[in-house]
């Protein structure tokens, strides 16, 4: 019983900013953001001072305490000129965002693998490139329609696994008796146009493979190679690669907003792994 209860407190808190709005809203909620905020955007009193977007987050052990502290600790800041609400608060995101970083430790979900993230900074640093290169981050409210997995137990271990939708489009292995790691990201099929990717490719024990999943968009392709993160940000580098990517991500995340819908797989989404990599990333450390 004591852990049935204790799932039912695990949830998410927020701080959301409008463009409209000099004020920031604070809350709380039990599933992913993404509902939250389409239903903040369509009531009032809050939808006359949106559109509201996701400006901070994390996932917590009991969100209604957090949520609580927070309110208490910006208590002297709530807006009372808005009626019908009481998380409105005149106080800079960035502030807020600082109270968030505070949170006890034993609070934060899935703590120890985000440790573990920044204690390999080889793989961190590679996270940074290809959040900040694939401009993820700029659908940070679509979260749960896009996931992001760290060390999941895919096939033998993997580092992390990044989902659009029903699929992946990016995942890195965990090597096993001294083997490289084998990396994968799905892209539009224009790849195929640039000779110097192919044949990088090839060079490392790779391979590119069309129309790899039947849920996947037409045109798409699978690009396979082995090496360690090194490898994988010269691969990065290659003319083209950015293009296709950008290309097909885009295009899947639009369709994925336009129908509202969410990833078979947004239970596995570590919402703070992306707030630590969005810090940092705006930060310039990553």
């Amino acid at each position: 019983m004591t852990s049935e209860i204790t799932k039912r407190l695990e949830g998410h808190v927020y701080v959301l900013v409008s463009p409209v709005c000099e004020y920031i809203k604070i809350g709380g909620t039990d599933y992913a953001p993404l509902k939250r905020i389409k239903e903040i955007n369509s009531c009032e009193p809050y939808k006359s001072l949106g559109p509201w977007s996701l400006h901070d987050f994390r996932q917590v052990a009991d969100w209604r305490k957090i949520e609580y502290s927070l309110h208490y600790t910006f208590r002297s800041k709530l807006v009372i000129s808005v009626a019908g609400q009481k998380e409105l608060f005149a106080v800079p995101p960035v502030e807020a965002s600082r109270h968030l970083e505070q949170i006890d430790d034993s609070l934060v979900l899935k703590k120890p693998k985000i440790d573990r993230m920044f204690q390999d900074q080889d793989f961190s640093i590679f996270l940074g490139k290809l959040f900040r290169f694939t401009a993820i981050l700029n659908w940070i409210d679509l979260q749960g329609a896009w996931t992001f997995s760290l060390f999941p137990a895919t096939n033998g271990g993997r580092y992390y696994t990044l989902n659009i939708g029903s699929h992946e489009v990016a995942f890195a292995t965990v090597p096993s008796n001294g083997q490289l790691p084998v990396h994968m990201i799905h892209m539009d099929r224009l790849v195929h146009d640039f000779k110097e990717v192919s044949f990088w490719v090839r060079n490392r024990a790779g391979c590119l493979e069309d129309d790899n999943y039947a849920t996947g968009l037409y045109r798409s392709t699978s690009v396979f190679f082995k090496g360690d993160f090194d490898a994988a940000l010269e691969f990065l580098s290659l003319n083209g690669v950015r293009r296709a990517i950008i290309a097909y991500w885009t295009e899947a995340l639009i369709e994925l907003q336009e129908r509202g819908s969410t990833s078979l797989y947004s239970r596995h989404h570590n919402w703070n792994a992306v707030a630590e990599l969005k810090k940092r990333i705006i930060a310039g450390r990553l």
